[in-house]
């Protein structure tokens, strides 16, 4: 019920909010597909493939991060249009 109710509220919010959060989920799926590509070219040898591993490590929280900072500011911003 509550998911329901989260979704319908998604919905909704204002076209600078959502045009916020689509744009953050769009730019860490292009991230973790970027990090599922080093990981593959990386082929696991620690010794030749470090900088891709730790480049792949580094795209995957980044992308994270992104997605948490744009959940967060579309928030904001839907919670000051509602406000407005």
């Amino acid at each position: 019920m509550k998911l329901k109710q989260t979704v319908r509220r998604m919905l909704v919010m204002c076209p600078d909010a959502w045009y916020i959060f689509i744009r953050s989920i769009e730019l860490t799926a292009f991230l973790l597909l970027c990090s599922f590509v080093l990981l593959l070219h990386w082929d696991g040898h620690m010794l030749t493939g470090y900088r891709p591993y730790m480049t792949a490590m580094a795209l995957y929280e980044t992308g994270q991060g992104l997605l948490l900072t744009g959940a967060i500011l579309s928030a904001c911003i839907e919670d000051v249009q509602g406000k407005s």
